[in-house]
């Protein structure tokens, strides 16, 4: 999949430009940044023309077509029928093809399954997380876009949601503020500050340590390979 970018404007943005081939992404940045506006114009849930896949603009894409290649999973789950079940709203993400019995398998894979039949109303916030992911899974497009799919989760849950991400097929934009998963994950990383790209490359120059003071100072600790916020 090619996806481009070409001079990006919003409320919130200026002058964002990039291009994907067939990879994987990490969205990096402060409060504010701008990670789920653009996250939101890729998938014209803001909608605007500087967006294309695979050549084409994706506001002129049919909601059909668009929704084969690209999917949003946002960082908190809402939904306006207090009475749709878990069930009820994974069966919503079966647009492409995934078979009704794959619900079963995914709810079993991220050990929810007691999940069910419970109102999505009466869950947590972690549980609504886990759901949240799930219905990515089944949706099943070229690229999903997860925004902080990490947030709210206990750390077992935070790892089985990493080694989903690090090695499912289907190609991924992961938007998060956990450096430690965007340096396990290895994926090329943009770092978003005030609404330009202020970096653009690999995880591995990204993670270097003359990189992590000119865009945190001295608020980031390197010990090992594990980040930390450095009180003081």
């Amino acid at each position: 999949m090619n996806l481009k970018i070409d001079h990006l404007h919003t409320d919130y943005l200026n002058d964002i430009s990039f291009e994907l081939n067939d990879e994987n992404v990490v969205i990096l940045g402060s409060n504010g940044a701008g990670k789920t506006t653009l996250a939101k114009a890729i998938v014209n849930l803001a909608e605007n023309d500087r967006v294309s896949c695979n050549t084409k603009k994706v506001s002129e894409m049919s909601a059909k077509d668009r929704s084969q290649l690209l999917n949003f999973i946002p960082s908190k789950l809402e939904v306006f029928d207090e009475y749709i079940d878990v069930r009820e709203f994974l069966e919503l993400s079966l647009l492409n093809g995934t078979a009704e019995k794959e619900i079963e398998r995914v709810l079993s894979l991220l050990e929810i399954t007691h999940l069910e039949n419970k109102s999505c109303k009466e869950i947590s916030s972690g549980e609504s997380q886990l759901v949240l992911f799930a219905g990515g899974l089944l949706q099943n497009s070229e690229l999903t876009l997860f925004d902080e799919p990490t947030a709210n989760l206990d750390s077992d849950k935070k790892i089985k949601i990493f080694e989903l991400l690090k090695h499912t097929q289907s190609l991924k934009m992961v938007i998060t503020h956990d450096l430690n998963l965007a340096f396990r994950l290895g994926f090329r990383v943009l770092f978003l500050q005030n609404g330009t790209i202020a970096y653009d490359g690999s995880c591995e120059e990204f993670f270097a340590q003359e990189n992590l003071y000119w865009l945190f100072g001295d608020s980031i600790k390197r010990v090992d390979d594990f980040f930390m916020v450095n009180y003081r």
